[in-house]
């Protein structure tokens, strides 16, 4: 099969593809985008990047789920996220042309699409699209984080007061 017959098999069962980055794209618009990127197939375990590395460079996950992780100065990762169908990941270093700011690693058999930025830049209009969505689920994932840390700091300022509040022993 191949990756436009299995990509397009895969969106018609998968309503976070439909939602997501390809939301309100029409079939020839499909097929035009996923001519222009790869495939890759990525076992259990497998690296995709490592933070710092360059590229250029976004994965779409059709299939499976990946680990977005960063080590901190002790040499020790801290899971950050864990994306899957109709995710993206390596988004930032494609629109602001930096280093990769995280590690990558499937959590299982995975599979994505990958578009980079050349490919992307031959597809003007269909670009423009894609951008479009994309700022959506980063401002989605933007809120949730904006929440998670309201809720981060509510508990530690909590934990805070309860153990200014003990009675000494």
């Amino acid at each position: 099969m191949n990756k436009t017959a299995l990509f397009l098999e895969q969106l018609s069962k998968s309503a976070p593809l439909i939602g997501g980055l390809f939301h309100g794209l029409s079939q020839e618009e499909l097929t035009h985008l996923v001519g222009a990127s790869e495939m890759a197939v990525f076992d259990s375990g497998a690296e995709v990047f490592r933070e710092g590395a360059s590229g250029d460079t976004m994965y779409v996950v059709v299939t499976g789920k990946f680990a977005i992780y960063r080590t901190d100065p002790y040499g020790n990762e801290i899971r950050l996220a864990v994306v899957g169908e109709g995710e993206i990941f390596g988004e930032i270093a494609l629109l602001e042309h930096v280093r990769r700011t995280a590690s990558i690693r499937a959590l299982m058999p995975s599979v994505t699409l990958c578009f980079s930025r050349n490919a992307l830049e031959r597809l003007p209009n269909l670009t423009m699209k894609l951008y479009q969505n994309m700022a959506l689920m980063l401002a989605r994932r933007l809120r949730l984080t904006t929440d998670e840390l309201l809720f981060q700091e509510t508990q530690a300022r909590l934990a805070a007061q309860g153990a200014a509040q003990a009675p000494e022993r």
